[in-house]
């Protein structure tokens, strides 16, 4: 295993355990009850608990899985991500124990670069966090590995068309630079959040550049 694969990894297990404190209740905090697991979360048309399964489903789907549920989907990845979140039938109990085992498998995703699971696990935390109204515990580092990534030229493609053209962004809380032109700033998850295509996270921004994002988005 690799160094950069050892750091990844070590960062995945502290971030899923910081979204099972909030999702099950660790050291003493209370976990989610049913409204909350109801609750709508950033990815339109998913519950919370749509969302948590779907943080599953590259580790639980193998690829000749995979490759079936796309051909069903005709080879629409968010038409097959749909599906498997909202026909699973577990329950929360059971979503959290599936979580809980992701530490002992891998991602099944072919191609993805090695932060692929940090940058999935993080960004989908803050689709459960903001929602509820809970204080990220995502440690900005993490969030600045995700941007990284996420704005690399693989992965450029999957943002919100034009949303990098012409602006500089940077992260308040971490050591974070992207891009020249007209500033946008703000905590290294509000930028995840926002480059990933949700508006949540608007607010938290500052800088000339912040009403081209929003008009982007």
């Amino acid at each position: 295993m690799t160094e950069i694969q050892q750091d990844v990894d070590a960062r995945v297990q502290t971030e899923r355990t910081r979204l099972l404190r909030v999702l099950d209740g660790l050291d003493g905090l209370d976990g989610l009850d049913e409204e909350q697991w109801d609750t709508p979360s950033l990815c339109a048309g998913w519950s919370v608990r749509d969302l948590v399964v779907h943080v599953l489903m590259p580790y639980e789907v193998s690829t000749p899985r995979f490759l079936l549920t796309m051909l069903r989907a005709r080879f629409d990845f968010d038409r097959a991500a749909d599906r498997w979140a909202t026909t699973d039938t577990r329950t929360p109990a059971e979503v959290v124990a599936g979580l809980r085992r992701t530490e002992h498998r891998t991602f099944n995703v072919p191609g993805a670069p090695v932060e692929a699971p940090l940058s999935h696990l993080v960004i989908h935390a803050q689709d459960v966090y903001r929602p509820l109204g809970v204080p990220s515990p995502t440690d900005p580092e993490n969030a600045r590995v995700a941007l990284e990534q996420l704005t690399s030229p693989r992965a450029r493609r999957s943002l919100p068309p034009g949303i990098l053209d012409g602006l500089a962004f940077s992260a308040t809380d971490t050591d974070w630079h992207h891009g020249e032109g007209a500033q946008v700033s703000g905590p290294a998850t509000a930028l995840l959040t926002t480059l990933s295509g949700r508006t949540a996270a608007l607010p938290e921004l500052a800088g000339a550049g912040v009403a081209d994002v929003r008009a982007r988005l």
